[in-house]
């Protein structure tokens, strides 16, 4: 595997920072395993990003990638909503 390093002098060695790009896919893929459905935005390194944007299978975006929902309803112990039904006018 070839890596790039900076020397700092004194023996120290750097690995050079990972550059990441978040984009939109435009059909569904796996990314780094995991299952990932078109329109969804990811955040992936800037080689492979890159490379999808390239043979258009993402576009570039500045938006924010999509987080799971949490259950906000945790510990309700009931509901004060009343739901009517389409019988009911």
């Amino acid at each position: 595997m070839l890596t790039y390093k900076s020397f700092n002098g004194a023996g120290e060695e750097q690995s050079s920072p990972v550059k990441t790009m978040k984009i939109k896919l435009n059909r569904d893929m796996r990314i780094e395993g995991q299952h990932t459905t078109a329109g969804s935005t990811v955040e992936l390194n800037d080689k492979d990003a890159r490379y999808l944007i390239a043979n258009k299978l993402a576009s570039e975006t500045t938006a924010k990638p999509k987080t799971k929902k949490s259950n906000k309803s945790v510990g309700l112990d009931k509901s004060d909503a009343k739901v009517g039904t389409r019988d009911e006018s």
